[in-house]
This record gives C-alpha cells, structure tokens and sequence, in this order.
C-alpha cells in the first residue's frame, strides 16, 4: 500500500461514524483517566502562583501614600487657586496660613513620595525574592508604620495651621494663635 493509499483509507474511516464515535470514546477516556492524575497537580501549582502574587504586605502601604500624595497635590493647587489675583492686601494671618499650609503640604508631599519610592523598592526585593523560590520574611509592622506616619504627622502640621488660622480670622486676630487657644475658641470655651 502507498501512502496516498493510507491516507485515502484513514480519510475514509474518519468519516465514517463509528470510527469517529470510537475514537471520540477512547479519546475521552485517555483524558478522564489523565485529568485524575495530572490535574489536581497543575491545580495545586497554579494556586501556589497564585497565592505567592497575591500576598503582598506593601499593598495598602503604597496605596495609602498615593492617597496621601494626591490629596497633598490637590491641595497645593488649591491653595495656589486661592490667592486673589490681582494680589490684594489682605490680612497677614491669610498669608501666613497660605504660606505655612503651602510649606508643609509640599514637605508632607516630597517625604510621602519618597516613603513611596523606598516602600516600592522594598516591594521589588520582597517579589523577586518570591520569584526565586526564597521565602522573603515580611516587613517589620514598624517599618511599614513609618513609611506611612511620617508623611501623615507632616500633613498633621498642615492642618493644625488652618485650624490656628481659621480660629484667627473668625475671631478678628491679626496674628496666628496658638492651637490650644485656636481649639478653645472655636469650641467655644
């Protein structure tokens, strides 16, 4: 037989019914009895991949500083929106709590970008570390308390100048108060 011949004959046989239905029944099987075996392997390798990517303890760490960073750029253009234009003579407590407010927010923005930065790095080691099959100890709950309290205890003196300010303009000051006076006053005591 030829081999023109073999593959007119298989030809033939593939349309007949009861091969194929013969073959399909074999086929099916061979893939039963080897899903029995081979799946729950390719399952547990792919739940371990899995489970490595998704466990990632500088996750809300970086999220935290980019809420952080963006609140801290909206309010810089804000305050930069806020500054009459043409410049008019207003109060010095007004330009005081502009300056002061501008000064911290963008010191609180640098510090919050560049606890970002080290927070990513150490992201970057922790996952190839993973990726090599190692087993990276997890961060110090300390280290990841300060990439984030830094930037935030900054942010703090921003707004204890709007308090201080805003308590100096409803009361008609023409200076910055302290904040425990700032507090009482507009508590009312």
């Amino acid at each position: 037989m030829t081999d023109q011949e073999i593959r007119a004959a298989v030809t033939a046989a593939m349309q007949s019914s009861q091969v194929s239905q013969a073959i399909t029944d074999s086929v099916q099987k061979a893939v039963q009895e080897n899903l029995k075996t081979t799946l729950p392997d390719v399952v547990k390798v792919a739940l371990k991949d899995a489970k490595q990517a998704e466990f990632d303890p500088y996750r809300t760490t970086i999220f935290f500083l980019a809420g952080l960073i963006a609140f801290c750029l909206a309010v810089i253009g804000g305050i930069f929106n806020a500054f009459p234009d043409p410049p008019v003579d207003t109060s010095g407590v007004v330009y005081r709590m502009f300056g002061g407010v501008l000064a911290w927010i963008s010191i609180t923005a640098l510090v919050a970008t560049v606890s970002a930065l080290i927070a990513q790095l150490r992201k970057y080691l922790y996952r190839v570390k993973q990726k090599r099959g190692e087993s990276p100890t997890d961060p110090w709950k300390l280290e990841l308390a300060l990439l984030m309290g830094v930037p935030t205890l900054l942010g703090a003196i921003a707004v204890a100048y709007c308090v201080r300010a805003g308590a100096a303009i409803l009361n008609g000051d023409t200076e910055l108060i302290g904040m425990v006076d700032a507090l009482c006053k507009l508590g009312g005591f």
